[in-house]
This record gives structure tokens, sequence and C-alpha cells, in this order.
């Protein structure tokens, strides 16, 4: 019997979270070793390389896999167009990192900054081979095939750069573990794949790419710049040290929940693309994301919240201090940036990438205007809660718009997530009198953690009269059947 759609994507959501959860320990691993060799102005020298080649990376990328997941028509050809096209780009911008690096080791005064931004680059090349045989598994709902390469580059990218970080190779070391990790997760895409590179270009269905990846482009662009621009202003302005702090408090603050919305965007872009043409169907796909996403985010994000100081303190120790408080500020940011990408992903799905496009502009407008006046007088508090500021601003925005589109208001939202918001207040009150009372330490923090866990499932079962376990566990049967 054919798997039906709910089939599919239960089973991909249940490999992309376990990659996910084995990334995201092996990612903290990575993130708790790297500070015992790494200088804070080592991590902020790497953030900004990453910064700007991050620009180049989205250049390279115009909106191709985008419009390769959700096209009906001529797929083999506009694949091989789209690869020879991202080649011939990729290449290009290679040639423009020597420019770009030489130019901002002179704006931020450091020379070491100029070749790390090269070697960066270098990653486009092994991304244009991956590019195709990824989204053939997408389209097709395969996500072992689509996830499971990937995955594992970005695990060799973690255990690469530990290794060489404690022989000694500074901020070096994920420099050369990102260009490692990429090469092994695009080998291992071709290599699972029927497809091989072919340099085949049709103008017309480049044509067709270019419309409707430039609003993507023009997207991921803004998303990167709102999310990104905080690096680059506080390098500039408080200097590379803090940047370290910033980093790491980013990284925990944000990216521990917001990890968790990629799982869902992997297999919730192309499932809402499947069924975008039946509203009934549609507006279900996206009511459940919103609600299973909750499930785990508000536990992720509060939890960050209320144990920021704890963690820092017993296993960072007191050097660390400074970054508790933007932890603290960023980790409802990775909640409501969860939020945006679900309604971003329904739009695109929708076909509505210009309307993602102007609101992503807007949060990255907020972020130019808000960070460098927050960042002068607020250092990284005020820092982080400009970046606070943008991210409610997308959400809002996207959340009105895509209310108009598909029926789905801001109440509605508000419906599928007042549970785990209610566990999370109950569970979080409980965490917060723990940390006054306990001494930070190891078994104060992991004390803390597993009473705040258990009190948050028991408060959303009992206020889903049983209804949270009985999906999760619905939701596993269909993904093992």
């Amino acid at each position: 019997m054919p798997e039906s759609l709910r089939q599919k994507g239960a089973r991909g959501v249940l490999l992309v979270a376990l990659l996910k959860v084995l990334g995201t320990i092996i990612g903290r691993v990575s993130q708790l070793v790297m500070p015992l060799f790494l200088l804070p102005s080592d991590f902020g020298l790497f953030a900004l390389a990453v910064f700007f080649s991050g620009f180049l990376a989205l250049a390279a990328e115009f909106g191709m896999s985008t419009d390769l997941v959700r096209r009906k028509k001529e797929f083999e050809e506009a694949a091989d167009t789209a690869f020879t096209l991202r080649l011939a780009l990729s290449i290009t911008l290679v040639v423009v990192s020597v420019a770009v690096g030489w130019t901002m080791s002179i704006v931020y005064g450091e020379p070491r900054l100029s070749l790390p931004i090269m070697v960066l680059s270098l990653g486009l090349l092994f991304q244009s081979i991956s590019m195709v045989p990824r989204m053939i598994a997408t389209r097709a709902l395969d996500f072992r095939r689509a996830a499971v390469p990937d995955s594992l580059g970005k695990f060799s990218t973690a255990f690469i750069s530990i290794g060489l970080a404690i022989v000694g190779f500074a901020y070096w070391s994920p420099v050369y573990g990102t260009i490692a990790g990429a090469a092994i997760g695009a080998a291992l895409q071709l290599a699972g794949s029927s497809w091989r590179p072919k340099l085949r270009f049709n103008p017309r269905l480049a044509s067709e790419i270019a419309r409707f990846g430039k609003f993507v482009t023009l997207s991921a662009i803004a998303n990167f710049v709102a999310h990104s621009i905080d690096n680059a202003i506080v390098g500039l302005l408080l200097g590379f040290a803090p940047l370290g702090f910033y980093v790491v408090a980013y990284s925990w603050g944000v990216y521990f929940t917001s990890n968790l919305s990629s799982v869902f965007s992997s297999v919730a872009y192309p499932v809402m693309s499947e069924v975008s043409e039946q509203p009934e169907r549609f507006r279900k796909v996206l009511t459940e994301n919103i609600r299973f996403y909750a499930y785990v985010a508000f536990l992720l994000s509060v939890g960050v919240l209320v144990f920021a100081p704890t963690f820092v303190a017993s296993l960072y120790g007191s050097e660390w201090q400074p970054a508790i408080l933007p932890m603290q500020i960023l980790a409802p940011v990775g909640l409501v940036l969860g939020f945006a990408g679900i309604a971003a992903d329904a739009l695109f799905a929708g076909g509505r990438s210009k309307t993602v496009s102007v609101f992503s502009w807007m949060e990255t407008g907020i972020a130019v205007a808000a960070v460098p006046v927050a960042t002068w007088y607020g250092g990284l508090a005020g820092a982080s809660l400009a970046v606070l500021l943008g991210a409610a601003g997308l959400l809002i925005a996207l959340v009105v718009v895509l209310g108009r589109e598909t029926g789905i208001r801001g109440v509605d939202w508000l419906r599928a997530t007042r549970h785990p918001l209610a566990g999370a207040l109950v569970a979080g009150t409980a965490g917060i009198v723990m940390t006054r009372l306990l001494p930070p330490s190891l078994p104060a923090f992991f004390l803390g953690v597993g009473t705040f866990t258990a009190l948050y499932v028991a408060t959303l079962q009992g206020l889903s009269h049983g209804q949270f376990i009985r999906e999760l566990r619905t939701l596993v049967r269909l993904a093992m059947s």
C-alpha cells in the first residue's frame, strides 16, 4: 500500500529530528570543548569570516533549490540548468572573495580576516554539486537521502574542528573543519544519487528559475543580514573578544531553539507544496506544524532563559560571564524565528515569495537601524534587544499576511500554542526558584533541567487532557510503520 502524505511527513520529521538531535549533541559538545582551546577573539574572527562568506553563498544559491522543489514540469532539464548556473556563479564568487577578504581586513583593521573569507568561499563549489541530488530526494519526500549526507558532513565539521583546535590551529580550526565537512557532505550526496552533473543550459528555464528565485534570494539575503548583521556591528564597535562572547550567547540562545525549526522546515515545505492547491489540507498541515513546533520550542527557549546563569557558571567558568545576559535576552528569539520560518514556508509553498521577501527586508531594516545604536549605548545586551525587536516584527507581519491568505489568524496561532506556553510558565517559575536556592554547579544544573522538563511535560499533558503524548505516539507509530 502506498504511503500517505501524513506518513511520509511523520517519517521525515522523525528522521530529521533524530539527525538534528544527534547534530545538536555533537554541536553542543563542540561548543563546550572549543572555548577550552580558542580565545574569544578567535570565535569573533571566525564569526566575521562566516558572515562575509555567507553573502557569497546566498548569491550562488539564487533561490534555485526552492524552485526545484516546487517545479512540476521539465524537472530534469531544469535541474541541469540550475546546476550549470550555480557552478558558474560559484566560480565567479570564489574570485570575488579575494576582493571581499582584502576589503574587510582593512575595514576591521585585522589582516588575519582576509584569508579565512577566501578559504570559506571554496565551499560554494561543493554546494553546487550537492544541490540537485538533495532536491531530487526532497521532491520525492525521501528525507533519508536528502538529510543524511548533509548531516554526516556537518558532524564531520564538528569533529574535525575540535581535533584541529586541540592540536593548536586556533581560528583556522573551524575554517578548515567547515570546508572538510562541505566536501564530505557533497561527496555523500552524489554517491547516494543516480543524478550526475551535466553542463546543460536552457535559457528559458534559467529565466523562469531566476524570476522565482530572485525573490527567494532577496528574502534569504534579508534573513541573513537581519540575523547576522549584529555580528558585524558588535565586532566593529566593541571588538573581537566581546563578539566572541556574543557568538557563544547567540549559539545557545537562538540556534539551540531555531535549529528545531529547520527540522520542521525541511519536511513541512515540500509537504505544504504538495497540498498547496487543497486549502483544507493545507490549513491542517500548517496548524499541525505550528502545534508540534510549539511543543518542543517553548521547552528549549524558556529552559535557556531560566538556566543560562547556572549553565555558563558551571560549564564555562566565570570568564564567560559576559555571555549570560545576552543569552537570556536572545532565548525568545529562537522561538520567534521558528514560528516566522513556518509562516514563511507556508507563503513560499503558495508561491508568495515576493511577500516573504518584503517582510524579510522589513526585519533587516529594523536590525540595520537599531543594532548599531543599541550596541553603542547598551553593549551586548542592547544588541540582543534589537535583534529580538526585529524578529518579533517579522513574525507579526507574516502572521497577518498568512491569515489573509489561509484564514489562519493570530487567534488560531494562540489556540495552537496556548498549552505549551502555559506549561513553560509553570515549569519556568519552578526553575527560577531552583536556580535561586541552589548554588551554581553541574549537579544543580542537571537537577534543575530535569525538574523543569518533568513539570513541563506533566503540565502539557494535563492541560491537553492527554492529547500531547497521544499525538507524539501517533506520529512515532506512523513513522515506524
